[in-house]
């Protein structure tokens, strides 16, 4: 396997593959980029027996846009999620985890009070005798 030539961008100076600029014209490495990531939609077209599944490509502006202006005409808000795979799955909020460990041991203390036979208060499960 032959290594790669890197050389700098001229924007940030990090190192890019040379091979990026001969042979697809890029002047930049991909953190440079002003492109817009791409959205992909599945389609369905045809009728009965004669259905066949579409992919339509575009800019994420683009799509976002047909969004919009199809919930307006639907008298609906437009419900956008845009789900960004470049971010670092461990940058979750610390008030996140803390949030979730606290419902979850909310969740154990309630289960192991119901368990308690000895517990009156509990509420009782109809169809078993205690």
């Amino acid at each position: 396997m032959t290594k790669l030539e890197m050389i700098p961008c001229p924007k940030c100076g990090d190192q890019f593959p040379e091979l990026r600029k001969t042979k697809y014209g890029y002047n930049f490495c991909v953190n440079c980029s002003t492109v817009e990531p791409l959205v992909g939609i599945t389609t369905v077209e045809g009728e009965g027996d004669h259905t066949y599944n579409g992919l339509i490509i575009m800019e994420q502006s683009k799509w976002k846009a047909i969004a919009e202006k199809e919930a307006e005409l639907k008298g609906q808000k437009a419900h956008i999620e845009i789900i960004d795979f470049d971010a670092d799955e461990n940058e979750v909020s610390q008030s996140l985890k803390e949030r979730i460990a606290q419902e979850l041991s909310a969740e154990e203390a309630e289960d192991q009070n119901i368990a308690d036979p000895n517990n009156d208060n509990a509420t009782k499960i109809r169809g078993i005798d205690y």
